[in-house]
This record gives C-alpha cells, structure tokens and sequence, in this order.
C-alpha cells in the first residue's frame, strides 16, 4: 500500500503525536458546539467523503453528533459511492420514547456506511452490538489513556492546608446519591463533590458540592484521601475512565463503582478498589482506606497503580491502537 493511500481525513485532533500528524488531515473542530458548529462539521465530513478520502471520525461530540449524523447521510448513497469510515470514542447510552427511536434511526443508517467501530472497553464488544443491532465483527476494542498535564500537577499536594476530604467529580453518567448516602452515614468524615448534579439539593454538613474550575478540580483530586468514581449501574458503555486513570496516576487511592470498561482498567485491591455503587459498599471502603493498619497496602496500591496507567494506557498506546485499526481497513480497501 502506497503511503497516499495511508493518508485519513479526521475530526480527531490527535496532531501531537508524529505519526497521526504525518497521516492525517484534520476538519476543524470549534471549541463551542452551537448547531451551526455540528453541521459545518457534518458539511467538512461529507464533503471529504465525495472525494473518497478514509475517514476517521469521533462518535459523540456535540448535541447533534455532526460525524454520526454525516455517517447516516453517506449511509443512503450507494455502496460503490462510499469511503472507508471508522468511527471511534465513547459510545452512546440509548434513551427511551421517540428520542430513542430516532437515535436507532439513526445509527442503522451510519452502521451502513461505518466501516469498524473502536470501542473503549472489552464489554463492549458485546454489549455495543446487543444494544444497537451492530455486526461484532465491525467492532475493535481501544482503550482509553490518562490526560495528566504538566500544569495539572498539585505541588506537595498532601501539605496543602484543607487536605483529608473523600473527593468525587465529573458529570457524566454518575450517580451520587448512593455516596451522598455514605457521606451522611460517616458524619465526622469531610466530602468534596465536584459535580453540577447535586445543585439545589439538600446536603449534609460535612458535604461540600458544585461545579469547579478545572484546575479547582485537579487540586480537590490530589489533595483527598480517596477519589470515588459513582458510576451509575446499568450502563451500556464505558464512562469515567479519564477521571479515575488521573486519579491512579496521581497516586490517588481510587474507588470505582463497577461498570463496563473499569476491569480492563483496574486490577481490585492491587491497582485499585472496585465496589459496588451503595451506600452500604461506600461506607466500608472508605473506613478501609482510612484505617491506620491499611496504609501499607494502599501505598503499594498507589504505587503499582500509576505503574499501570504509564505503562498501558497512555496517549501513545491509545493511538497506536488507533492507526493499527486504520491500517486494518485501508488494507482491506486496497
């Protein structure tokens, strides 16, 4: 195969590592997603797409998901007519009524055009197929890698007066009642949430909850005692992973509640602590990690846990998988 035929067209700005740099032409993503923004996207995907060019597209960014919705689009032309597409990222979490209709709609008509899919967790390479009607042979498993940057770094962050909470964060896909439960049950224990998901809602006195400043988020991280991931239970995709492999990095004792893609990612007891998403679960794990007798254990825990992020799931790794699925495909097409 030709080097210009290695070549790919992508929403995926993945341009500081050299070798998807030297292959790939990027479509400008914006930094806002306004509905015009998603469908100048959509616009770039589809008209890379009339010139044949393999593309590689990410599947939910957005409110209206501009390169799934341009995927559906070149689902209607005829087969001949039709690049390579590998759709890659987070996949979706179905919903109910005729918005759930219209999203089934929808990726039956992208999965006609979608060449291999890259999922992010090993579930979901069943569970991707059962939800949506998807062929498992389409599918290929990446996983995902930590996004520590250098201004991310807390200095000596245990020494930072107000240290010693249980911290918990993120949005997407969480449930914090369970451990806003916990929280309740261990009153002398001081708890930081770094969510909008509690906004509005009646908190004990030892909670503290709200939206933060990303760099207020990373130093609430390092500064705590133990990091809680609530993943809701009953999802059908991976979700957290960027927060708790932060978190493993940082040489945070992680928690997280037991979902698709946290095994691939986490080892019990020996990279970190995988329980199930209840109060009752909560309240014993985080009397374990502040027991005297287990600090020990949970600094080995910690140190074998950020060897494991630098070793298997870095940004280098990620795409490595990335560009091994393209070569895949483009061979096929060759």
């Amino acid at each position: 195969m030709g080097a210009r035929r290695r070549h790919f067209t992508t929403t995926i700005d993945y341009l500081n590592h050299p070798q998807f740099a030297a292959r790939a032409t990027l479509i400008h993503r914006p930094k806002t997603s306004t509905l015009r923004d998603g469908l100048r996207i959509a616009a770039g995907v589809l008209k890379a797409a009339v010139r044949r060019h393999p593309l590689l597209l990410t599947s939910s960014w957005g409110n209206i998901h501009p390169d799934l919705l341009a995927s559906a689009i070149i689902g209607l032309w005829p087969r001949r007519l039709r690049p390579t597409i590998v759709l890659m990222g987070c996949m979706w979490e179905p919903t109910g009524g005729w918005r759930g209709r219209m999203e089934r709609l929808l990726v039956r008509l992208a999965d006609r055009a979608i060449t291999r899919y890259a999922v992010q967790s090993t579930a979901e390479l069943t569970l991707f197929p059962q939800t949506w009607g998807i062929d498992p042979a389409k599918l290929h498993r990446c996983l995902y890698f930590y996004t520590i940057d250098p201004d991310d770094i807390v200095p000596e962050p245990r020494q930072i007066a107000g240290s010693g909470h249980v911290f918990a964060g993120g949005n997407a896909q969480r449930d914090y009642a369970p451990l806003l439960e916990a929280a309740r049950r261990l009153p002398h224990i001081p708890f930081v949430f770094a969510t909008k998901l509690l906004d509005g809602q009646p908190l004990p006195t030892n909670v503290t909850a709200g939206q933060v400043p990303h760099q207020q988020f990373m130093e609430l991280l390092q500064t705590a005692v133990a990091n809680i991931v609530p993943i809701r239970h009953g999802l059908h995709r991976a979700a957290g992973q960027q927060t708790y492999l932060n978190s493993m990095w940082l040489g945070v004792p992680t928690v997280v509640a037991d979902s698709p893609g946290v095994a691939d990612h986490i080892q019990h007891q020996q990279t970190g602590l995988v329980v199930n998403n209840t109060p009752a679960a909560y309240v014993q794990t985080i009397e374990w990690l502040l027991a005297p007798e287990n600090q020990p254990q949970i600094a080995a825990m910690t140190r074998a846990a950020r060897h494991a992020v630098d070793s298997q799931f870095s940004f280098t790794h990620h795409v490595d998988c990335i560009l091994a699925i393209m070569d895949d495909v483009l061979a096929i097409g060759n």
